[in-house]
């Protein structure tokens, strides 16, 4: 079995508990899929305050240092792009570092202001292998 190392992006901000109940089921589809997810929003948000903007930096850096470990990013999209989200996704453009897109309950929510045709080889629409 290969498994692959990724970087789970999701929504957190706003509706904070919807948003992680969606952050676990995007865990479980990436487990699924032999995907081992770093999603540091789920995580250091448990001992770092989100709302104090010095530690809210220290933990988008710790999630940021696992970009040089991870085969890729996912971006899970059915609640929307958070700037979170945005930033991250600008910056694997940038450094270009795979990504794919995803949606558990539909289709694929494209960036804002972004031609969808960009996107077209990173929306991944398999489903996972069942355990």
């Amino acid at each position: 079995m290969s498994i692959k190392l990724v970087i789970l992006e999701s929504p957190y901000a706003g509706d904070i508990e919807a948003n992680v109940a969606y952050a676990r089921r995007c865990l479980k589809d990436c487990a699924l899929r032999n995907e081992s997810a770093q999603a540091s929003h789920l995580l250091l948000t448990q001992v770092l305050n989100d709302d104090d903007p010095g530690e809210r930096a220290h933990g988008i850096a710790l999630g940021l240092a696992w970009r040089k470990a991870a085969d890729y990013s996912v971006f899970y999209t059915d609640r929307g792009w958070s700037r979170g989200m945005l930033a991250a996704l600008d910056g694997a453009l940038k450094s270009r570092r795979p990504f794919k897109l995803r949606a558990l309950d539909g289709r694929v929510v494209h960036p804002p202001g972004v031609f969808e045709h960009r996107f077209y080889g990173c929306i991944d629409m398999t489903r996972p292998a069942h355990v």
